[in-house]
């Protein structure tokens, strides 16, 4: 019990945290450069900076729980970095949306929300670091249910902000590697193999958003579009990494992709 009890840990103090964001006020800066000949303009907020601190806090406190599992010297060291995407990225939307929240009941209730599920990802983390143990199978399921929907929370906030390719994309590209690697790692392969998979699922979906910011359609129709693309390039990757990979397996994921950008554009918001 001692990982529940040091991922309750992280877990307080990041909702801490959020709580002192609420009353605290930073000063924001404001960055102007050039890049590929055209101005970009970086803020700084007050937002940015406290999810850049507890970020800090969750990744070493999650890299310390996973670390302390009686079987993770068995496992590759390079892979204990790929566990931290998950509770950075509940994180840094935690920080954004709650930022955001109407009012203070939403507010409380995202706290306890952020709390919770902070402690079921980190302690899910720390189940997968041995595929034999008997809460893998689940652990690894609820990461995976988890990874999705923070993919399509991601997707929706770049593509609802419109702006520049160079920063949408390569927003888009950065998380969808790292989230392509937290799935991918599941297939047993040296990590050389498998980032060099994941940075090529995570550029193939950089990639659309790159066409999709000259399309008119709404956030949640082009998040959910960018959700398809990512799912069909991990897991073909995945299929691959396996040996699995066949004409059968390629009609499958091109009729999934069919099928979901059919639903999306008749239906779609």
């Amino acid at each position: 019990m001692l990982y529940r009890d040091r991922a309750s840990v992280v877990a307080a103090l990041v909702v801490l945290g959020l709580i002192l964001a609420a009353f605290l006020q930073f000063p924001s800066r404001t960055f102007s450069l050039t890049v590929l000949g055209s101005p970009l303009t970086v803020n700084i907020s007050q937002t940015g900076l406290i999810a850049l601190l507890l970020v800090g806090i969750t990744c070493a406190g999650t890299d310390t729980i996973v670390r302390s599992h009686p079987t993770a010297r068995r496992i590759e060291a390079r892979y204990s970095f790929v566990t931290w995407t998950l509770p950075a990225l509940t994180v840094i939307l935690s920080t954004v949306l709650l930022s955001r929240a109407p009012t203070r009941l939403y507010q409380l209730g995202g706290y306890v929300l952020t709390g919770l599920i902070l402690i079921l990802v980190i302690s899910a983390e720390y189940y997968t670091v041995d595929p034999a143990g008997r809460h893998y199978l689940a652990a690894r399921l609820g990461l995976n249910a988890w990874a999705y929907l923070l993919a399509a929370v991601v997707f929706i906030l770049l593509y609802s902000a419109k702006a520049r390719s160079l920063v949408s994309a390569t927003g888009v590209t950065l998380a969808s590697a790292l989230l392509a690697l937290e799935f991918l790692r599941s297939a047993g392969r040296g990590f050389g193999r498998t980032a060099l998979y994941a940075a090529i699922a995570g550029l193939c979906t950089g990639e659309i958003i790159w066409a999709m910011n000259y399309w008119r359609i709404s956030g949640i129709t082009g998040g959910l579009i960018l959700l398809v693309g990512f799912y069909v390039a991990t897991g073909l990757a995945n299929q691959q990494l396996q040996g699995r990979l066949n004409r059968r397996v390629l009609v499958e994921y091109a009729v999934v992709a069919f099928l979901g950008l059919a639903v999306l554009l008749r239906f779609g918001p």
